[in-house]
């Protein structure tokens, strides 16, 4: 007996056996494993043999994380068709799932193994019982088996057929070369053999045709209209939670379960599962709080939720509906919810943050983002907004980084989501500069944000809900099941004009127009300057350096960034003029009273002092806060005055300033009192009001005709509130009314029983007809038992408008078939005839001032009236723009249930077609997922490949029903294996900033002095790498000296650090799967 061990080290058993496969013509081989790997080793030498291959546990399937190699002991019987159909199920897995045969060479190795089955050279069977033994016998030809003495060879040891056994690892296989080993081998192999279960030869070929062929993509080209179809499928299916809580269980039937809202449960668990964080951003009137509070009592994770003040109330009511644990904290105490996370946290605890208003928080460079960043951190967060796609690109930037690290983050839609955003940023920053300076139109600036919009709402649709109303109606199932629980969707009219004749004040109006907002600059008469908000526009030109450098040494204050800030100061304080004047006479008077005492108070201070003071935020002191002290006051004076530098007040020499400031702030003080005692008499009362006389008529005539339809009237101001209330309540008319200051629980509870169409009829009450409120009850209310909405001043603000409509526009309770709303508008022309035609110059001058440029064009009454409802019209479409994937999921749904639909779900992974279509792009187009996320790239012969976002990918699958493959172009594997090669990698790498860089320059410097903690830096200086801190934390880093070194981990802790270092190492990238390609040619 001659014997040797093999291996791998010395030799390959592969090459050991393509040694002795040429001096064979019969290979039996017995493994546990038939891994298509160690087939392809040996297929070239294989090609002329009679093979029988007999499999003892499985196919090759260590590719996939689906299927386990763990060994199943059977008991009782065993069903051999079991074993064939698990067997075939396994071997479609190997074939559509790995990368195994995808390629041209080893396809062309598949052909082969392919054409021996079918001419009857290869037969490969499977062992009843699970077997591990592992042995190779070859047959010598004629030539060698020196009449049958020398009958062949026989291997056994631990080497299954693959790639690792026969060379890639280390194994321990034995050689026999002896009569007798083979003679015995090939007994045991022939009874194991005939007691084995078929899987192919040539006698069952129509077996493993239709159950193996058919379903792996083998020599297949599929029908684009069908792949399409997958497309959808594949993109748009929500995966579902088992026993989810929806909202009508929780509440025991207060609140329906309406089908939207319960995906929006569905997909919003989904992201906060994937990625830690969703966006609910629904339109005004959808319910995003119902949907976030049965997120909450599904997650049962402790919550914290930040909301604006005015819903703290609301938000403890859902809290308690819905049953799940919370505290709510006002978005102007982030500390207290901060340090109330930090005493409750246990090891390894998530918490739930749910933040209302998300938008509020979109700079990354406040404190309030900050410490909303570390209460976030390594938390699920919820975020509640309006749409984020139509903002810049910084502020959803900022929000994504509550709960993404930007260089390692669980999205795939996007290479790199730090240096893409950066990027978008840059971008956006260049664009703005570039349409200040003219250099680009209107409509070039309008399609490149469009496009930018396009990328942002791609990057992060795995993360986002967002439907609309339009959408509702269009999502068949979504319209059917609104149609069952008798939930109609109501889109309200366009806004109507209604107006106030002023014909007897009109001199009057006009001429205080053209004092506080000129049509044009010069003449003889003196405008209002606002002097008194710009007294950095008045410094001497040769002196404005030396000031600059003491300011900045002084202060730490930019003067240029003064000077602009005060211009817009100055200018916005003479718009305001402007709208208050519009709004009412009360507001007027308050901002005239309110002028003139801030001015002359200026004065007074420059008189004492010979300075000017100037804050960076905040109210200015009255000059004799500083002086009305006790006798020996200096030194308080001085106390005084560093406790407010402190808080960025600082003053300016009158010597920088020239003299024409005092005499301006003196010539805007006589102005604004003559315009006072013009309008209100030396008494300074308000004589009459034709605004509010005319308005209560009206008031009057719709109450008379519509009982029923309670109404909502909006100021801006709540000086105009509080006056309108007063007037309202004297004529007898039964009216509320509700500014930021009246927010008191009783209030709020008044409210919902008279305004909210929710509230069991038998808390509904009557008390009010008609509530006047600010925009501080444009959020959060529910106020449907109004039927109409009256902006009392002109509405310049379109998405004012929206929010104040979505208030009495409410999804759960349908009142009205129509809502309303109404502009209100001065005129001066009495005559009823000639209004149509003419446009009251005092309603235009009016209209000009308080919208600016836009409306300088307008000329006749009824472009007036068609301007306001084109802007209105476009700011509702898009607020209630239908969702680009709308029309997408009509379509998948109207195909379920039919033959196409059916075919299209058999179609394997890593499908491919072919097609010649007209579409914007050329090349090899790939469709795959990586954990939940979907990923599209394509590439050509020429480009590398590009990722491309959904709507793009998807707008190029769409084909039409009747449309044929083509065949497969020359180099489309060599494209193929590209775009594959780079599917879910990336080359993009992240370029650090310069405020990063200096941080992390910072922190090295105080390593290297040893002032902090070894471990805590190396834990910064990781964190600040991976850009995972806020913009404030880094200028936090950057703004400290070496003696404030102390301060670093009170401002960012060592547990604060950990968590985000936590959250990167547990960022899992996700199972891979090439579900499908498309050569377009």
């Amino acid at each position: 007996m001659s014997n040797s061990f093999i291996t791998n080290k010395e030799k390959f058993l592969s090459d050991i056996i393509n040694g002795i496969l040429p001096k064979t013509n019969a290979v039996d081989i017995l493994v546990g494993y038939f891994y298509y790997s160690g087939y392809s080793q040996l297929s070239e030498k294989l090609q002329d043999k009679q093979i029988r291959i007999l499999v003892g546990l499985d196919i090759d399937l260590h590719i996939s994380k689906r299927i386990s190699e763990v060994e199943n002991f059977r008991k009782g019987f065993v069903s051999r068709n079991l074993v064939k159909e698990e067997y075939y199920a396994q071997f479609i897995t190997l074939f559509n799932d790995s990368d195994f045969l995808d390629s041209a060479d080893k396809l062309e190795q598949f052909k082969m193994f392919y054409g021996k089955i079918l001419d009857g050279t290869l037969e490969i069977r499977k062992t009843l019982e699970p077997c591990h033994s592992k042995m190779y016998l070859f047959a010598y030809n004629d030539q060698m088996n020196e009449g049958g003495e020398l009958p062949g060879v026989l291997i056994t040891g631990s080497s299954n057929l693959s790639y690792q056994g026969l060379k890639g690892r280390l194994e321990l296989n034995a050689r026999f070369n002896d009569k007798l080993e083979y003679e015995e081998g090939k007994k045991l192999f022939n009874e194991l053999w005939e007691n084995s279960v078929v899987i192919a030869n040539k006698d069952n070929l129509d077996e493993w045709n239709n159950k193996v062929m058919k379903r792996i993509w083998y020599e297949q080209l599929y029908s684009p209209y069908l792949m399409y179809i997958r497309v959808l499928k594949e993109y748009f299916n929500i995966p579902t939670v088992n026993n989810i809580l929806t909202p009508h269980d929780i509440t025991e039937g207060k609140y329906s379960n309406l089908r939207y809202q319960t995906d929006a449960v569905q997909m919003a668990l989904n992201a906060l599962h994937n990625h830690n964080g969703a966006i609910v951003a629904d339109v005004v009137g959808l319910g995003k709080s119902v949907i976030a509070s049965t997120i909450a009592r599904n997650l049962k994770l402790r919550t914290i939720i930040v909301c604006p003040p005015h819903l703290y109330k609301q938000w403890e009511g859902y809290r308690d509906e819905f049953g799940f644990t919370a505290t709510v904290f006002s978005s102007g105490k982030i500390e207290e919810a901060l340090l109330h996370y930090q005493e409750l946290v246990k090891p390894g605890e998530q918490f739930l943050i749910i933040i209302d208003e998300a938008h509020r928080f979109r700079n990354e460079y406040t404190q309030d983002y900050a410490l909303l960043h570390n209460l976030c951190f390594n938390n699920k967060v919820l975020l509640l907004t309006a749409t984020p796609f139509n903002n810049q690109p910084a502020d959803i930037y900022a929000l994504i980084k509550l709960f993404q690290i930007p260089t390692n983050s669980t999205l795939k839609t996007v290479e790199n989501l730090g240096a893409t955003f950066k990027d978008l940023i840059g971008k956006y920053k260049k664009l703005r500069e570039e349409q200040r300076e003219g250099k680009k139109t209107d409509e070039e600036i309008k399609t490149q944000v469009s496009d930018m919009a396009k990328k942002i709402r791609s990057i992060i649709s795995p993360l986002v809900v967002r439907r609309s109303r339009l959408d509702l109606l269009d999502i068949p199932e979504y319209a059917e099941d609104l149609k069952q629980q008798h939930i109609q969707l109501v889109l309200p009219d366009d806004p109507e004009e209604l107006e106030y004749d002023l014909s007897g004040l009109k001199t009057l109006y006009l001429s205080t127009l053209e004092r506080i907002s000129p049509s044009e600059e010069g003449g003889n008469v003196y405008h209002f300057k606002a002097a008194r908000y710009s007294p950095a526009l008045y410094i001497h030109e040769d002196l404005q350096e030396k000031l600059a450098k003491e300011l900045e040494d002084k202060t730490g204050v930019n003067f240029n960034l003064l000077i602009g800030r005060q211009a817009n100061i100055s200018k916005f304080m003479r718009h305001l003029l402007v709208a208050r004047f519009e709004s009412s006479v009360a507001a007027f008077q308050a901002s005239l009273g309110y002028m003139i005492q801030s001015s002359e108070h200026m004065l007074r201070w420059i008189e004492k002092r010979n300075k000017i003071p100037v804050f960076k935020k905040g109210n200015l002191p009255d000059v004799s806060a500083f002086y009305d002290t006790s006798d020996d006051g200096m030194e308080e004076i001085e106390e005084l005055f560093e406790k407010y530098e402190a808080r960025g007040f600082f003053e300016i020499d009158m010597k920088y300033v020239k003299d024409n400031f005092v005499a301006d702030v003196e010539s805007d003080i006589r102005l604004l009192k003559s315009l006072r005692e013009q309008w209100f008499g030396k008494d300074n009362t308000i004589k009459n009001d034709p605004k509010l006389d005319s308005f209560i008529r009206i008031v009057q005539e719709k109450m008379k005709n519509e009982p029923e339809r309670k109404l909502i009237v909006f100021s801006e101001f709540a000086d105009t509130v509080n006056y309108l209330g007063d007037a309202l309540a004297k004529a007898g008319l039964p009216v509320m009314k509700y500014t930021s200051a009246d927010a008191t629980p009783a209030n709020k509870d008044l409210i919902r029983a008279n305004f909210d169409a929710g509230m069991k009829p038998a808390l509904q009450r009557n008390d009010y007809h008609v509530l006047i409120a600010t925009d501080a009850i444009s959020e959060g209310y529910n106020l449907h038992r109004a039927g109409a909405i009256f902006n009392y001043d002109i509405p310049y603000n379109p998405t004012r408008v929206i929010q104040r409509i979505g208030r009495i526009n409410r999804v759960n309770k349908k009142e009205f078939d129509l809502l309303y709303i109404y502009n209100y508008f001065p005129t001066d022309v009495g005559e009823a005839e000639t209004r149509t035609k003419e446009i009251s110059t005092l309603k235009m001058a009016m209209i000009h001032a308080i919208m600016g440029e836009d409306t300088k064009a307008l000329t006749k009454e009824e472009e007036v009236k068609a301007f306001f409802k084109e802007r209105y019209r476009k700011e509702f479409a898009r607020s209630e723009e239908a969702s680009w994937d709308t029309p997408y999921r009509k379509l998948l749904n109207g195909l379920k249930g039919t033959e196409d639909y059916d075919a299209a779900l058999e179609i394997p992974h890593r499908a491919r077609t072919a097609r010649k279509a007209e579409k914007p792009k050329k090349g090899v187009l790939m469709f795959g997922r990586k954990g939940d996320d979907f990923v599209f790239k394509i590439s050509d012969a020429t480009n590398p490949p590009a990722m491309i976002s959904a709507e793009e990918a998807i707008s190029l699958f769409e084909a039409d029903r009747h449309e044929k493959p083509v065949d497969l172009s020359k180099n489309f594997d060599t494209v193929y294996q590209r775009v594959k090669s780079s599917l879910f990698s990336s080359d993009v790498r992240e370029q650090n900033e310069k405020e990063q860089i200096n941080a992390y320059r910072k922190i090295r410097s105080f390593a290297n002095n040893q002032l902090l903690p070894q471990d805590y830096l190396e834990d910064l200086v990781q964190v600040v790498r991976a850009d995972a801190l806020s913009g404030f934390e880094i200028r936090f880093i950057n703004q400290l000296t070496p003696k404030d070194a102390s301060q670093l981990p009170l401002k960012i802790s060592a547990e604060y650090l950990a968590r985000i270092i936590s959250y990167q190492n547990k960022v899992d990238d996700g199972e891979e799967t090439l579900i499908l390609s498309e050569e377009l040619q």
